[in-house]
């Protein structure tokens, strides 16, 4: 319902979107804290606390090698991450081949 007086045509009609892919990934550790697992988060994250330290993507793929560590999926962490760290899973020879 349109507002009398109020011209909303500079309003965009959806949020925006990120339409750059960063020249280079960076990565947030959070730490253990009150019970809840590390996280990896992208760098600039909204969902990352201020205690999270900084990381490499070797260093983030060695995170989420651990047992309780998880990607974040508000931002690229899980979208980027975890498929580099899933790749050849399936090709690993069993006892019986």
């Amino acid at each position: 319902m349109p507002l009398p007086g109020v011209d909303l045509g500079h309003v965009p009609a959806h949020p925006p979107t990120r339409t750059s892919t960063p020249t280079r990934w960076a990565w947030l550790l959070d730490g253990r804290a009150h019970g809840r697992p590390a996280t990896v988060h992208a760098e600039g994250c909204p969902s990352a606390t201020d205690r999270a330290h900084p990381l490499g993507t070797m260093q983030a793929l060695d995170a989420l090698a651990r047992p309780g560590t998880t990607a974040c999926s508000v931002w690229d962490a899980a979208e980027a991450l975890l498929p580099i760290l899933a790749h050849g899973q399936d090709d690993v020879p069993t006892p019986d081949d």
